[in-house]
C-alpha cells in the first residue's frame, strides 16, 4: 500500500520538476531572444539618425547649390528635382512595401 501511493507521488514530483525546468529553459531563451532584438532595434535607430542627418545635409547642399547664382538652370532644375525626391523617399512614400 505505501509503494502503490509513493509511486504516484515519484511521478508526480518527477513531472513537476521536469515542466518547471523546460519552462525555466523556454523562459531564459525567450529573454535572450528579446536582448538581441532590442540591441538590434537600438542599432537600427542609431542608423535611421545617421541617414537623417545624412539626407538633411545633402538637401541642405542642393538648395544651396540651387538657389546660387553661378549655378546653370539646368544644374539648379536637376537639384531641385532630387531634392523633391529625397523628400518623397524620406516622407516614405517609396519606402512602404
Amino acid at each position: 500500500m505505501v509503494f502503490e501511493l509513493g509511486l504516484p507521488v515519484i511521478v508526480l514530483l518527477v513531472g513537476t520538476v521536469w515542466f518547471v525546468w523546460s519552462s525555466y529553459s523556454r523562459a531564459v531563451v525567450a529573454e535572450q531572444a528579446v536582448t538581441e532584438l532590442n540591441a538590434e532595434t537600438k542599432a537600427l535607430l542609431r542608423e535611421v539618425r545617421r541617414l537623417e542627418k545624412a539626407v538633411a545635409a545633402a538637401e541642405q547642399g542642393l538648395r544651396t547649390l540651387s538657389s546660387h547664382p553661378s549655378v546653370p538652370r539646368d544644374v539648379a532644375v536637376t537639384a531641385d528635382l532630387t531634392l523633391a525626391d529625397i523628400r518623397r523617399l524620406t516622407e516614405g512614400k517609396e519606402l512602404d512595401h
